[in-house]
């Protein structure tokens, strides 16, 4: 997905891998981030532990190219 400037510009695209695309529709501003990391540990059969570094990794990366932000 282009994340600054204009869609031709490659050097501001974020690519996703499946799973952390999971994750981006899951953030949908309803959900906490606990329920998107147990609906990722059981769709792809992962223990809880693994799911919450990969996406605490993702979000983090997410928020340090101001993808997101943290709702109050």
């Amino acid at each position: 997905m282009p994340i600054r400037q204009n869609v031709g510009n490659l050097d501001f695209v974020y690519t996703l891998s499946p799973v952390a695309a999971r994750i981006w529709a899951l953030l949908d501003g309803t959900r906490t981030v606990e329920a998107v990391i147990e609906t990722i540990s059981t769709e792809y059969d992962v223990t809880r532990e693994t799911a919450q570094a990969d996406a605490e990794e993702l979000l983090s990366d997410l928020a340090g190219v101001s993808l997101i932000t943290q709702l109050p």
